[in-house]
């Protein structure tokens, strides 16, 4: 599947939830949701992102903007030539600050959307939130 077709599909995403479930290791999860009518997509898209990846490193990149609560996210991993991109959505404060406790290497979370098979989550090697050029 395309990048683009990948960005196109998660651009829909509505809103991001922090669970603490667990699994394989990792103690929590970043839930993306999405309407009904997108989940087989969006379903498509993460197996695809997971037979892609196997052992590869996944890294997420939450990027601030200039816009306060709005941030750009990146999916990235070494397979794909450049990252899979979100842009601005719109992330609650407090939210970013858990997630910022989870930051840098081993940040033991997961990544996926409310609806999809847990195997098709990405376990994520790396977190950072940061501030990123326009």
């Amino acid at each position: 599947m395309d990048r683009l077709i990948m960005e196109s599909v998660l651009s829909d995403v509505s809103g991001f939830n922090l669970t603490k479930d667990s699994r394989d290791g990792f103690i929590g999860s970043l839930v993306m949701g999405f309407s009904a009518d997108r989940m087989l997509q969006v379903n498509h898209v993460f197996s695809e992102l997971n037979n892609m990846v196997k052992t590869e490193d996944v890294q997420l990149l939450i990027c601030k903007t200039m816009v306060d609560g709005i941030y750009d996210l990146e999916i990235c991993t070494a397979v794909l030539d450049e990252p899979v991109r979100i842009s601005n959505r719109a992330i609650p404060k407090d939210m970013i600050h858990v997630i910022e406790s989870h930051a840098g290497d081993d940040p033991k979370l997961l990544l996926g959307a409310a609806g999809l098979p847990v195997g098709n989550w990405l376990g994520l090697a790396k977190i950072e939130v940061k501030n990123c050029k326009p």
